[in-house]
Order: structure tokens, then sequence, then C-alpha cells
């Protein structure tokens, strides 16, 4: 497959067209695993550090390992429906807790050449992320699932689309950022109005949810994604 064959403009229209059509039944899915979690960690959770100094590992873990592990059900779930037409919600959802543990592991293993390459710097990390992004379309669709193929699988795949899809990767990079900061500026000020009327229980409630939606649309549109990369590759 030469380069040209993936492009950024395919993969964005592509992503339009999947979430266009079916994003009631994919948020339907995926929400009891991102937005339900992402809610009962932060009413029942510990609370979010204010500085770095307050970074422990047992914050890291209930806010970020935890949520990661509990939300890859969704992308896997949503990605069964993508990849398996006529995959029912029940059937997709028991594909992926079928490969969830052996998708576990291969993004235990993908992490560390990752986190080296972000240690190191961001822009290598961001490469190496994304020739690893098509293992969760391939638990679901692969030959073979266990951990090292699907690593081995995904960069192959995508060593002729290198460098279109690091392309794509660094403007998700920045909509992720800009959609980050819209959200956490809308929640804050619901929150600041529910409380000038009186309402302070609903702020919190209604601050903690904006970016909690904003959070299940990001699963929603990172498994589209790494699936219509995987169709344009396959």
């Amino acid at each position: 497959m030469s380069e040209q064959k993936l492009r950024i403009g395919e993969i964005w229209q592509g992503i339009v067209d999947l979430l266009r059509e079916r994003m009631g039944l994919f948020f339907a899915v995926a929400a009891p695993f991102t937005l339900l979690v992402d809610m009962a960690l932060r009413i029942f959770g510990p609370a979010p550090p204010a500085t770095m100094a307050d970074v422990t590992s047992r914050t890291l873990f209930w806010l970020i390992v935890l949520p990661g592990i509990i939300g890859s059900l969704a992308q896997l779930t949503i990605a069964g429906l993508i990849l398996r037409p006529g995959a029912t919600p029940r059937m997709a959802l028991a594909a992926a807790f079928a490969v969830w543990p052996s998708y576990l592991a291969a993004l235990m293993l993908s992490a560390l050449p990752s986190g080296l390459g972000f240690l190191l710097l961001l822009l290598p990390g961001l490469y190496i992320t994304a020739r690893l992004f098509l293992i969760v379309p391939l638990a679901l669709a692969g030959e073979r699932t266990d951990p090292l193929s699907l690593i081995r699988t995904s960069w192959t795949m995508t060593a002729p689309a290198a460098w279109p899809l690091f392309g794509f990767f660094i403007l998700g990079l920045v909509g992720l950022f800009g959609l980050g900061l819209i959200a956490g500026g809308v929640g804050g000020a619901l929150g600041s109005v529910l409380t000038l009327i009186g309402l302070a229980d609903a702020a919190q409630f209604a601050a903690g949810l904006v970016p909690a939606l904003a959070s299940t649309v990001v699963a929603i549109a990172t498994a589209a994604a790494a699936c219509v990369i995987y169709s344009r590759l396959a």
C-alpha cells in the first residue's frame, strides 16, 4: 500500500460519517463505561490533585488508570459494532470482554515504548502511539489476538501511512486540548451559575458532567478513528 492511500481528510470524513449515522447507539454503549464511571469517581473517588506535588500513585490509579481500563471496554465494543456488520450491542460487548485481557496486555506492553518516547520528547511519543493505534480494531478483527501480535501487526500495517497518521495525531492532540478547555470552561460557568442561585450540589454535579460528557465523546471518536484507519489500511 502506498502512503498516499491514507489521507487526513479521509480519516476525518470517515469518523464524521460513522458518528452521524450511529452516535446515539455508540453513546448508549459507551456511557456505562465512560460517563457513569467518570461521574462516580468524581463523586466518590479522591479529589483531583491541586498541584503536581499532590499527585500520588493512588490518585493516578483512581483518576487515570482505572477509568482507562474500564473505558477500554467501551472502545472495544464500539469497534465490534463498526467492524462486525449486523452485530448487536450484546454481541459486541461479549466480543469485547473476550479480547479484553489480551488488549490490556498489549496496551501495557505498548505503553513502554510510547512512554519512553514521551519522556524523550513529545513528538517521538506521538509517532509511536500513532503506529500502535490499530490495537483496538485488530483485537476484534485481526487473525491473531495475542498481545505481541497485536503490537507487531499494528506497527506493520501503519508503516506505509506513518506520516499522514502522525499528522492526524498532532491535529487530534490540538483538538483534544481545545475540547478540554471548552468543556472545563462550560462546566465551570454552569457550576458558577447554579451556585449563585443556591444550588451548590447541582453545581458540583454539573461542573463534573460536562467534562465527563466530553470524555465520552472522545472515547467514541477515538474508537471510530481507529476503525476507519484500519479499514483503509487493511
